[in-house]
């Protein structure tokens, strides 16, 4: 069984828990997160995402901003690995024995590992992102930052008149918005100048000719192009129309089932723990016996993602529930957006909408 230590990387960066912001943003040329210290201890993880926070300042302490990400041990299950990723939207780990640091786990290398073994040959629409967000050329750098930090996202299609014409990073904001005024003197003109470059069009920073590939693309090939092409992402689809994307979440998704004993693992959104009478070992049991159950040797194997989302209103003491539902199997990808009235009936009506695309598709 591959675990943690045989992807271990070893050599990390590491700053002080007390060093200025400005002391650690070039750091972020080359890395995703940064080890931080406190007198040679290991006190947390700084990642790339907490640089755009709008509350950081070139003079913010460290130590301010740290994610307490999960902590893993040299043994821990390239699977396991998978769903702390995934559940945590975190995707750099540390190592930890005896309170001490071992080195660091990246998603990058977890899924190497992980399309060697098995799904590495399916077809790259099987696990995509069917649904990605995009806008358009003029929106402003300020739009895209707040969807990155609102979705926490670190890719993003330009898409003009339904045409992919771009696309943005977390990188190109972190390079364009802080990176170019990092040496400018005083707080205020730091702040001006931010402003400024947020409310320039996106198009002005976008990367142009962006990587597109093919729905029929394998998993495989998909990853070693974003590997060798170092993005975070890659957009899927066909003459600049846009038909999904992948991300490390997506490529770890079929890994990060809840019971990786059954054939179709179910894997949850980290937000749905902030929805209102949400279970998880409830829903898995719900699922799995009002609908899974009945699909599964039509599926075979695969996966079921779903996400979901409270809104105010309410009725009869429930809030009103957005579900989102993506069942992956060996016969495709099926995909609905159902509500409801708190998140049984959410997830109901959701399952509901994909048995009907299941049951057109086994009639044709």
């Amino acid at each position: 069984m591959i675990s943690a230590q045989d992807i271990l990387k070893t050599e990390v960066v590491k700053r002080d828990a007390n060093d200025n912001f400005s002391q650690a943003i070039n750091l972020f040329n080359d890395n995703d997160a940064i080890v931080i210290t406190d007198h040679e201890k290991y006190h947390g993880m700084l990642l790339k995402r907490t640089l755009i926070e709008p509350t950081v300042t070139l003079q913010t302490k460290l130590h301010t901003m740290l994610s307490h990400t999960p902590k893993l041990t040299q043994t821990t299950p390239l699977e396991e690995i998978a769903r702390v990723m995934v559940e945590n939207n975190v995707y750099y780990l540390p190592i930890i024995h005896n309170d001490t640091l071992l080195g660091v786990v990246t998603a990058d290398d977890v899924v190497k590992k992980l399309i060697e073994q098995n799904i590495g040959t399916q077809l790259i629409k099987t696990i995509m992102c069917t649904k990605p967000l995009s806008v358009s050329p003029n929106e402003t750098i300020g739009k895209v930052l707040h969807l990155f930090r609102q979705e926490n996202i670190s890719y993003l299609a330009i898409v003009d008149h339904n045409n992919v014409v771009g696309a943005i990073t977390i990188n190109t904001i972190i390079n364009n918005v802080l990176h170019t005024h990092s040496n400018v003197d005083g707080r205020d003109d730091f702040e001006s100048e931010k402003r400024q470059k947020l409310d320039l069009p996106a198009k002005t920073i976008m990367q142009e000719q962006p990587l597109i590939l093919s729905p029929e693309s394998t998993i495989r090939d998909v990853h070693t192009r974003m590997h060798e092409s170092k993005l975070p992402g890659v957009l899927i689809g066909k003459e600049n129309h846009l038909y999904g994307i992948v991300t490390h979440k997506e490529f770890l998704a079929p890994y990060a089932g809840f019971e990786k004993e059954e054939a179709i693992a179910i894997q949850f959104h980290h937000r749905n723990n902030k929805v209102e009478g949400f279970d998880k070992e409830q829903t898995v049991k719900f699922l799995r016996e009002e609908f899974l159950k009945n699909y599964e040797k039509y599926l075979e194997v695969g996966y079921l993602h779903v996400s979901l989302e409270q809104h105010k209103e309410t009725k009869q003491g429930l809030f009103r529930v957005f579900c989102e539902m993506k069942l992956s199997g060996k016969p495709g990808v099926f995909y609905a957006t159902q509500e409801g009235y708190g998140p049984m009936q959410a997830m109901r009506n959701a399952f509901l909408a994909i048995e009907h695309q299941i049951n057109k598709v086994k009639k044709t």
